[in-house]
């Protein structure tokens, strides 16, 4: 069967595209791609105020994969060393906490201007030290990925999941440190108190696909 993709205005009159499949053939028959609802204006500006700093998140991330790597290859055993672990990266805890709060609006404020920007920002983060983290951004994406794809700021977004998804992580921090004799897996921790529910869904057949 033949189809036609029809551009409409959204409902609100603003020229965000809205893809209508119309089925040659059937009588009336018509078929609405996903297209994501507008954001909470209160999640846009929670996502406004959050201290989004990548070069900052790296070099914590960076501090912290150091001081696991040291552990691993085994300190020089002629010197004594009682340095403590440093923390978990205060600004990818951040980001994942933010991923799980706005998790079902991610396709929303994909389709904004500003929102967008930030998006892409919280993913580029998250994506690159958490395996998790992918997981939960493509089952926040799943079902508008032909809408994200021909919109002016998602298809931006949708290239940046894109991106991260596949790429390798820098380190993978949710399994940090856990193969480590005394390990406490901190990172571990971090990911289920962030995206608990989220992923738990898969073993009751639900959102969160695997890489």
């Amino acid at each position: 069967q033949d189809h036609l993709f029809l551009p409409l205005l959204a409902d609100d009159g603003a020229s965000q595209p809205n893809f209508t499949i119309i089925t040659m053939g059937d009588e009336n028959t018509t078929e609405e791609y996903g297209r994501p609802r507008r954001p909470n204006p209160e999640t846009v500006s929670y996502l406004r105020g959050l201290p989004l700093e990548e070069t900052l998140a790296a070099e914590q991330a960076r501090t912290y994969i150091q001081y696991f790597q040291a552990e691993k290859k085994g300190y020089d055993k002629s010197k004594e060393h009682n340095d403590d672990p440093p923390e978990y990266p205060a600004l990818v805890s951040a980001t994942h906490a933010a991923l799980s709060s706005i998790y079902k609006e991610l396709a929303s404020l994909s389709c904004e201007e500003n929102s967008s920007t930030q998006i892409e920002t919280l993913v580029r983060i998250a994506c690159r030290y958490s395996n998790a983290a992918k997981r939960v951004v493509l089952a926040g994406m799943s079902g508008y990925w032909v809408f994200l794809s021909s919109h002016r700021f998602g298809s931006h977004v949708a290239q940046t999941v894109l991106r991260c998804v596949v790429a390798s992580c820098e380190a993978d921090l949710d399994v940090l440190g856990c193969d480590i004799e005394g390990g406490v897996g901190e990172g571990k921790m971090i990911i289920e108190e962030s995206y608990g529910s989220h992923l738990q869904s898969v073993n009751g057949g639900g959102e969160v696909p695997s890489l």
